[in-house]
């Protein structure tokens, strides 16, 4: 059966003056994505395909769920 995991972006970094595009994590983000990630390792196998934004924060929510 195949299933749809949905994962909004973790919390963003307002402090530079950046394109809406190029905002990367806040520290709490990195911390979420941690969590977020140790949690899904319990409980489903890695995905098979991913479709991400080009958005520098989905970028890196992604990679630091998935490939940390």
């Amino acid at each position: 059966m195949s299933k749809l995991i949905l994962i909004r972006h973790a919390k963003s970094d307002w402090s530079g003056n950046v394109n809406d595009l190029q905002r990367g994590l806040n520290k709490r983000g990195y911390n979420s994505c941690k969590v977020i990630s140790d949690e899904l390792k319990k409980r489903i196998d890695k995905p098979d395909l991913f479709l991400i934004s080009p958005a520098l924060r989905a970028q890196l929510t992604y990679e630091n769920i998935f490939l940390n």
